[in-house]
């Protein structure tokens, strides 16, 4: 494990197939305590040390001495650790009798002691429970924090504007856009976004364009490519319309996860980003669709993200804000009509519906993620193959089409239409 902050990373999205036995069933190894939560799954094995003096050395031991409670030694996907060394963060992969399962694990240094813990549970469910299990022991802290805001005591619920949905907020944070189940928020200990979209165009679809193309050009050969690609744009759009801008300062890591049926990439990325506000630290999950025709092709994100001293004490409340989001039920219904003409779109109508009914993310993004909102139909009126697209580059997606094609192959079919 690196002594540096190479960034950490919470695989809380991964889509698997588990089937989680009960926490309890298992001992915890010798000198850790196995907790669990009232209403939870999962547990949290932790321990105390004596005579500590890094936070780095502390978590790699206990990752060797909870090997035994795995089948195997769990494997770090990421780490943090701050610049003194008194605490440090990773994530992990683990399995118990064969099942799998995503963690988090943390080490503090205080007054020459040192707390060590483990928490696991269901990557279907980590996201939930990972705060009341933290708060079993008074969750991860570190004197670099004690500067960030409190966690947040009270919390409501706020319809979204447009009446596509709703998400819980903590006091002090605000909506500060919503349109078609896309949400984005931000308040004293940081800001979400859930569900953003952006159409890219591969270099070959380009180059059979003669008109000019209104979509960023870049080839999806991986996850982080097209997310370069997406924040530039956008900032670019901001920067035009005299918005603030965020902006990429660096990728700190890497988590691909198997891809959903539809899509070319699904992963978890960590990153710092540039804010009017200063430098944050970023948890994205993103999805990345397979190409369309014409070059065409999707981009989601959903993310979490706080200044960086203060990234580990918020990240719970992030989490929580991320997975309390719901896409309203007739949405919902809107894009399971849609879905009947659309098997990529069947696959994110049940990746929404899932989320919404376990209250998780994609997600990741979504969530925590990883959805698909504000689009249109396009047909194919010689194949009857019908695609969804960006709702904002619809007309311009047929027109680009139809031009290549020199007939009207192509048409938009409306909402209001669809179901006629």
């Amino acid at each position: 494990m690196s002594h540096r902050a190479t960034g950490y990373l919470l695989p809380v999205v991964l889509v698997v197939f588990v089937y989680l036995q009960s926490a309890s069933a298992q001992q915890p190894p010798p000198g850790y305590q196995l907790l669990t939560a009232p209403q939870a799954s999962g547990g949290l094995l932790f321990t105390q040390r004596q005579a500590v003096a890094s936070a780095v050395q502390l978590l790699h031991q206990g990752f060797q001495e909870i090997a035994p409670f795995f089948d195997h030694r769990p494997e770090a996907l990421g780490a943090y650790a701050d610049d003194r060394d008194q605490y440090a963060q990773a994530g992990f992969l683990a399995a118990s009798r064969q099942t799998v399962l995503n963690g988090v694990a943390f080490a503090v240094v205080t007054g020459g002691g040192g707390t060590v813990g483990f928490a696991f549970d269901s990557p279907q469910t980590l996201r939930q429970s990972l705060p009341k299990l933290l708060r079993l022991i008074g969750g991860p802290t570190s004197a670099s924090q004690s500067a960030c805001p409190p966690p947040p005591q009270r919390w409501q619920v706020h319809p979204f504007p447009d009446g596509s949905g709703q998400i819980q907020l903590p006091e002090g944070w605000r909506i500060t856009s919503a349109q078609q189940g896309i949400v984005s928020a931000g308040g004293p200990q940081g800001m979400i976004n859930r569900g953003q979209q952006v159409t890219l165009m591969t270099r070959a679809g380009a180059a059979q364009s003669n008109t000019g193309v209104p979509f960023p050009v870049v080839d999806p050969t991986d996850s982080v490519t097209p997310l370069l690609a997406a924040w530039a744009y956008a900032a670019a759009f901001n920067q035009q319309q005299g918005l603030p801008s965020l902006r990429v300062r660096r990728v700190l890591a890497v988590a691909p996860a198997e891809p959903l049926a539809g899509f070319l990439h699904h992963a978890l990325v960590d990153l710092e980003v540039d804010t009017p506000m200063g430098t944050y630290h970023a948890l994205s999950h993103i999805l990345v669709s397979d190409i369309m025709p014409g070059g065409l092709y999707l981009y989601h994100e959903s993310n979490g993200m706080a200044p960086v001293a203060c990234f580990n004490a918020h990240l719970p409340t992030l989490l929580q804000i991320l997975g309390s989001a719901q896409t309203a039920s007739h949405v919902v219904r809107e894009r399971f009509e849609r879905a009947r003409r659309s098997q990529q779109e069947a696959h994110d109508i049940w990746w929404d519906a899932t989320r919404n009914r376990n209250r998780s993310l994609d997600q990741i993004a979504d969530d925590w993620t990883e959805t698909r909102r504000g689009t249109r139909v396009v047909e194919d009126t010689q194949t009857r193959t019908r695609y969804d697209t960006n709702l904002a580059y619809s007309a311009d997606l047929v027109r680009e089409l139809n031009r290549q094609e020199g007939r009207d192959r192509y048409r938009e079919i409306p909402l209001r239409d669809l179901n006629r």
